[in-house]
């Protein structure tokens, strides 16, 4: 007697970003009509990270981001909305990730169809956010990070500890190791150019793989406070 062929086990395809995209976009498409009623000025921030789907690689309140991908919960403002419109304009981008995609590909697909004002909105919204806990790293490459980030120019820009840094610079403390690591190798490898990357370029050019590597676990173990 052959077995139901409902009863038999099926094999799944594990979800790619694209089925996650995919989900989220069409769930988004119900909510967006509501949104297309508010006033420019009374744009909701949360509602439109969802919307645009930000929420599938930045997680909940951008603060639980997946793969290399970057927290941006309690970052400032103006270097958030500047970061996007970069990226939604070409002038960003970032090498492939394991799968051979573009890591920004997908947000400068959802970038080039919001308006300024959304975009200002997400941003003032993500920089409201409370920073995700640290996430304590191993103790000796902390104290070689910390040197190692002392002796190069980067609190030059960045700030001690990564946590002050001047106007138009990010925060760095407390951002995830994984994604600190790759934004050095991608800004020195050139890959990275938008902003003030040829700055920071010609500061970590000969900075070596393994310092890269203690200043980014130096950086992601140092708290910091929101909306910086």
């Amino acid at each position: 007697m052959r077995a139901s062929p409902f009863l038999l086990k099926t094999k799944r395809r594990p979800m790619t970003m694209r089925d996650r995209l995919a989900v989220l976009g069409a769930a988004a498409a119900a909510a967006t009509l509501a949104l297309g009623a508010a006033a420019a000025d009374e744009l909701n921030g949360k509602q439109l990270y969802l919307t645009r789907t930000c929420v599938a690689c930045h997680g909940k309140g951008g603060a639980k981001a997946i793969q290399s991908y970057p927290n941006l919960a309690g970052l400032d403002a103006d270097y958030l909305y500047r970061e996007m419109k970069d990226i939604a304009e070409g002038k960003r981008v970032s090498g492939p990730d394991a799968r051979g995609y573009p890591r920004t590909q997908a947000m400068k697909d959802v970038m080039n169809v919001a308006t300024d004002d959304e975009l200002k909105a997400i941003a003032a919204w993500l920089a409201a956010q409370a920073p995700p806990p640290v996430v304590v790293g191993d103790a000796a490459r902390i104290a070689r990070g910390a040197e190692a980030y002392s002796n190069s120019a980067c609190g030059g820009c960045h700030g001690d500890g990564g946590a002050k840094p001047l106007e138009t610079m990010p925060v760095v403390a407390g951002q995830k190791k994984d994604y600190v690591l790759l934004q050095i190798k991608e800004i020195r490898s050139g890959v990275r150019a938008n902003g003030q990357a040829g700055m920071m370029k010609d500061v970590i050019e000969h900075l070596s793989d393994d310092d890269a590597e203690a200043i980014a676990e130096y950086l992601s173990s140092t708290v910091r406070a929101a909306g910086k």
